[in-house]
């Protein structure tokens, strides 16, 4: 091999070197030491080191009345989990394991409270949130059941907690099933699978109990 192509030959594999170790360590960094693998594995990181907050924004209730969760909390600690009523199989379940967290919250007397938000505010009006309501039994002063006012308002509020509603192509959608707590403050402190309702609310409880 002649001296020149040589030189450009180590150049190059010393360009590639580089980048390929910026690359690592960009991914180093964003993965948490590669531990995070998964986009709800980096949300649920983030959300346990206080770096999500529940936005402010309007909603209209399955009473047809008009709520607006304040900027910088919503008040006690809450529990919310986002729905479209029309959901066969998410939100069904969503449904009956935070009906199993009213329960214990009726049972114990606890503070905290419960919010389901629609992802689908254009069919979601208060009568479809009212159906919903009755069908997995709220009790409106634990658990609210409520659709964004705009679209754009719901939509921003997804976009802040990194909620991922994808039309699915079948008149519904392709959605995170999970459980946010969020503090006083309006920080979302953890995020949880829907059938690891308890911990959820072991969690919503502990913080409650410390702001008393």
């Amino acid at each position: 091999m002649a001296p020149q192509t040589q030189d450009r030959w180590l150049a190059t594999l010393a360009a590639c070197a580089l980048l390929v170790a910026a690359f690592l360590l960009g991914l180093g960094i964003f993965t948490a030491g590669f531990e995070l693998w998964t986009f709800e594995a980096q949300r649920r990181h983030d959300a346990e080191g206080r770096q999500m907050r529940f936005p402010a924004m309007m909603l209209v209730d399955a009473s047809g009345q008009v709520r607006r969760l304040p900027a910088g909390g919503l008040g006690p600690v809450t529990v919310v989990d986002f729905i479209y009523t029309r959901c066969p199989s998410v939100c069904q379940s969503l449904g009956a394991e935070l009906y199993q967290a009213q329960q214990r919250i009726q049972s114990e007397g606890s503070a905290v409270r419960l919010l389901s938000v629609s992802i689908d505010p254009a069919h979601d009006t208060p009568p479809a949130l009212a159906a919903y309501a009755r069908l997995h039994r709220a009790d409106a002063r634990i658990w609210t059941i409520a659709a964004p006012s705009s679209v754009d308002g719901g939509r921003q509020a997804r976009r802040a907690l990194r909620v991922i509603a994808v039309d699915d192509g079948q008149d519904g959608f392709v959605h995170n099933g999970a459980l946010h707590v969020v503090d006083r403050e309006g920080w979302v402190a953890g995020i949880f699978d829907t059938a690891d309702w308890p911990r959820a609310l072991a969690l919503a409880e502990s913080l409650a109990t410390a702001h008393r």
